[in-house]
């Protein structure tokens, strides 16, 4: 009664399963949506960045056919060609005023440079930009456009980010007479903070060329590592210790390269509140679901409990227990069934006992006769048994005890001068041999195994057929695993079937019939098709194991012990093997092997 009390009961582990199950379903449904979620704003955010990379850099790339257009017109400009070819003072001043005239409208150019031929500085002019820039006069780092380009890269110079245009300045008839070189600021980080905004606060764009250091249009700012242009989308840390994802897009007609990317924390923080959210619903729902579980498990424990009280009482004798379980439902079903069936047991009770007592004293006397009549069988049995064996024996040792009556003899013949002494010991050697020869003509009366008249035989037939000896199986089930290619065997009909109906005799046995599961089971090995006849028994020990196949040792009340020592003869005398698993509690396996057809015709 102790066990429906405390944790065992169902009236706490019935609302504790539900609630686990309940627990589970919501943990799993919160992990799938959040993973599901994560996932889907991760793709959304990656396909951001490269839409907004490759945006971002189109857009700075409508620009750059202008700067050209522009740079182009200057060039062509007749001040400027007359200035590159004579570099006279004349033509320096209208060239001087021209490009001065034309760079102011530009905020961005820091200054205009005209070049010979050969490269050397003919001309410079101070742009709107100069005076916050450094003296790119005196000297500037290397900024060249790439072969092919106009546009060169954007460098930092003491402080100022800027880059370089230049085009050719040539005659009208194509021959390149100087070079002219516009070098412009680059200053638009409102410019950058607002497409930023509009692409999502927190969003971080970038420029730089290949192989060169980021800036973000102000000044020079860590990114980064290697970045591979195109919709590839990479995730790195950034110096704050940050996880970002971005892409990189490049800007056609310019060696630049744009970066965008976004926080990863900022991208997973709808998951996040969704998750916390989900904590408190389920939170929610597991207190409701727990009270309605455990309001439910009263409803069915309470009938359950009086009714194992009840039949725990009747258990103990209490023959007039009954239950009140007044419902409608299954469970006063179940109690009305159960009070019918005590009364039923209480009548059975009173007439068992009565006619127990009555068959008691003749049960007694029929069992002493019975216990008399067993044991006389039985030493019957093994006696006759010993007579055969011993039989076999001595028919085995008669040629021996005929080779040692000739040693005898004819050591008697040769060794007529020895001393008497060795004449004792060879008479008594020989009245012995002559005594065992006797008891060996007393006991060959009985046979032995003969040879096997080997022939083509299925194992399936052999098995149906001794299982048509064993008679009636009722209480046991039979299971077959017989594979549709399973090769003949080469044996002796009549000695290998003897074998299985000793092994299906003995497996029966064994399991006394009460549920019994007995399997016949074939399998083809190379050269070879094993039968395991397996059992539901008791099994066997170790130590009866090591005795099994011993003639005239048995494990059962009735027997001499001798079946399984005669079928392994059997088997070894058709050239097969035969062995044997066991498990106490569990049950045997018997396994025989024999020869396939394609073997014995070799």
């Amino acid at each position: 009664m102790h066990r429906l009390h405390g944790r065992r009961s169902l009236s706490w582990r019935l609302p504790l399963l539900i609630s686990g199950l309940l627990l589970a379903a919501l943990a799993a449904f919160a992990f799938v949506g959040y993973r599901q979620l994560t996932s889907a704003l991760l793709d959304v955010a990656k396909a951001r960045v490269v839409n907004a990379a490759n945006l971002l850099a189109r857009t700075v790339e409508s620009g750059v056919p202008q700067v050209s257009a522009d740079l182009a017109k200057t060039a062509a400009d007749s001040a400027v060609r007359r200035f590159a070819q004579t570099n006279d003072a004349t033509a320096r001043t209208a060239a001087t005023r021209f490009l001065t005239e034309k760079i102011s409208k530009t905020q961005q150019v820091i200054a205009v440079e005209l070049r010979d031929k050969n490269g050397k500085r003919i001309l410079w002019v101070d742009g709107p930009s100069a005076a916050k820039a450094p003296k790119l006069r005196e000297g500037h780092v290397e900024s060249s456009p790439p072969k092919g380009l106009v546009v060169g890269p954007i460098v930092a110079d003491r402080g100022t980010l800027y880059h370089e245009s230049a085009l050719p300045i040539t005659t009208t008839a194509g021959d390149t007479i100087g070079r002219l070189v516009e070098f412009r600021a680059v200053s638009s980080a409102q410019g950058v903070a607002l497409i930023g905004g509009l692409i999502g606060s927190d969003a971080t764009i970038l420029f730089s060329s290949p192989g060169g250091k980021w800036n973000n249009l102000e000044k020079l700012v860590p990114g980064p590592a290697a970045v591979p242009a195109g919709s590839q989308v990479i995730s790195y840390t950034a110096p704050d210790g940050s996880d970002r994802f971005g892409a990189a897009a490049s800007v056609k007609l310019t060696p630049w390269l744009v970066w965008v990317d976004i926080h990863k924390d900022a991208i997973l923080a709808p998951a996040r509140r969704f998750l916390n959210l989900m904590a408190m619903t389920g939170l929610l729902i597991l207190l409701v679901g727990a009270i309605g579980a455990w309001l439910i498990s009263r409803q069915i424990t309470e009938p359950l409990r009086e009714i194992a009280f009840a039949s725990n009482d009747i258990s103990t004798g209490d023959y007039a227990r009954r239950v009140n379980v007044s419902r409608e439902d299954e469970l006063g079903f179940l109690g009305d069934a159960f009070n019918n069936m005590a009364r039923q047991i209480e009548e059975s009770h009173h007439e068992m006992e009565t006619r127990v007592s009555a068959r008691t004293s003749e049960l007694q006397t029929a069992l002493g006769e019975l216990r008399e009549t067993q044991e006389t069988l039985v030493r019957k049995e093994k006696m006759a048994t010993l007579g055969l064996l011993a039989g076999g024996v001595g028919h085995e040792l008669r040629n021996p005890l005929g080779v040692m009556t000739n040693a005898v003899y004819y050591l008697k013949a040769v060794m007529k001068d020895v001393p008497d002494e060795i004449k004792d010991y060879l008479e008594i050697l020989r009245t012995q041999i002559t005594l065992a020869e006797k008891i060996v003509g007393d006991l060959l009366d009985f046979a032995r195994i003969k040879p096997p008249q080997v022939e083509t035989v299925s194992v399936r037939q052999i098995v149906d057929t001794q299982l048509e000896r064993v008679g009636s199986l009722e209480g046991v089930k039979v299971e077959r695993d017989f594979p549709a290619n399973l090769p003949p065997i080469q044996v002796d009909r009549v000695q290998i079937g003897q074998v299985v109906l000793n092994l299906i005799t003995n497996a029966l046995q064994s399991m006394n019939g009460h549920g019994a599961v007995l399997t016949l089971r074939a399998s083809h090995t190379d050269g070879s098709v094993r039968l395991d006849v397996i059992d539901t028994g008791v099994g066997m020990a170790p130590e009866q194991m090591k005795r099994l196949f011993e003639p005239l040792y048995t494990t059962k009340a009735r027997g001499i012990g001798l079946g399984l020592a005669v079928s392994r003869g059997l088997v070894l005398a058709n050239r097969g093997v035969i062995s044997a698993e066991s498990t106490p509690g569990v049950g045997t396996t018997m396994s025989v092997s024999l020869p396939t057809s394609d073997v014995g015709s070799r």
